[in-house]
């Protein structure tokens, strides 16, 4: 029996270790202090709620500060701390300008209080894709604004060394806003690859800026591959364009008779003195005949019908290439732009 209570006990402490290990942790402070809040306890709620908020920035998720810092802004109002109450409100505002409070959960004091504070609480998100690929024109960065309250802004695209790049948009904003950025510098070009600055400027009510949203953005400027040219066209694709020659015998078989022929004619066929001349003539006449249709007959014959289509086979490959070559002097031209959005950050106004 000991030995279980023993066990028993050093499993309790160890449980107790454990829930004091994750009480510790940033997220388990703010529960803590919201559940301080709730059972009215508004002073510890307060110093819990106050501790939390302090930790380091990477401590605490925006989720897990939004909601202490809105807790502690109620727990200061009840403590009759409006002041302090308004700045926790106001600090809610610069992390998540979108945020809207519950008026289920918070009675109308609270509430009414943080309205107040939104109305003379000049903040900007900047909502931007994670990645954008511009092809082709009208390709465009989605820039997605959301306001607490009404009041003017100037969104400008900067280079790395803060430099203007593009101005996109100078004026009021209310609620929200939709601007598009195509890729491209005031002067239309595109820019070189690297990294360009999003920034927007809210104003406050003397045209001074009192607080800048900067988003970087990663640009890779990429040209389009080439397209491979068609490969040369083989020797099998093309007819025969010639029949062989033939022996020419039968060519020079017909000279050597008709000259035959003539030699052995009398020389009353003749009917002239000089009839041995001009039957040696004759002959002579005959076989170059001969030699000439034995040299003809010998020769390749062309074929016109193959000769015709294999030239349209050419030129129809010529044809191919030429707009090959033409599609990749287009392409040359053309840019392609990968756009990575980065972390927005919030400066404030010195």
């Amino acid at each position: 029996m000991k030995r279980i209570a023993l066990a028993l006990a050093v499993a309790s402490f160890a449980t107790a270790l454990t829930a004091a290990a994750r009480a510790q942790t940033p997220a388990e402070r703010v529960g803590r202090g919201v559940r301080a809040y709730r059972d009215l306890d508004y002073d510890s709620a307060a110093v819990i709620l106050r501790a939390a908020v302090a930790l380091p920035g990477t401590a605490l998720a925006d989720s897990d500060r939004v909601r202490a810092l809105v807790y502690l802004g109620a727990s200061e109002l009840y403590q009759e701390h409006r002041d302090s109450a308004a700045a926790a409100f106001g600090r809610v505002l610069r992390i998540d300008p979108r945020y809207q409070i519950d008026q289920l959960i918070f009675p109308p004091e609270v509430t009414g209080l943080f309205q107040q504070v939104r109305l003379v609480t000049r903040a900007v998100a900047v909502v931007v894709q994670p990645l954008t690929e511009l092809r082709i024109a009208g390709d465009a960065v989605s820039i997605w604004l959301y306001a607490t309250t009404f009041h003017p802004v100037d969104v400008t695209i900067r280079r790395p060394n803060g430099a203007p790049l593009r101005a996109l948009y100078q004026g009021g904003i209310s609620d929200s806003l939709q601007l598009r950025w195509d890729g491209r510098a005031l002067d239309g070009t595109p820019p070189d690859s690297g990294r360009y600055l999003l920034q927007v400027d809210s104003r406050g009510a003397d045209g001074h800026v009192v607080r800048s949203v900067v988003l970087p953005l990663d640009v890779a400027r990429e040209r389009r591959d080439t397209l491979p040219l068609p490969a040369p066209l083989n020797d099998s694709l093309f007819r025969p364009e010639h029949v062989p020659g033939g022996t020419g015998l039968r060519q020079v078989l017909t000279g050597l008779i008709g000259a035959a022929a003539v030699a052995v004619l009398p020389s009353v066929v003749a009917g002239r003195a000089s009839a041995s001349g001009d039957r040696l003539v004759v002959a002579g006449g005959f076989g170059i005949a001969a030699i000439l249709g034995f040299q003809a007959a010998r020769r390749p014959q062309p074929i016109p019908e193959n000769i015709a289509a294999n030239r349209a086979l050419q030129l129809a490959w010529q044809h191919e290439v030429d707009s090959v070559h033409a599609r990749n002097v287009a392409r040359g031209q053309e840019v392609r732009l990968l756009i990575r959005a980065g972390a927005a950050r919030v400066v404030e106004a010195q």
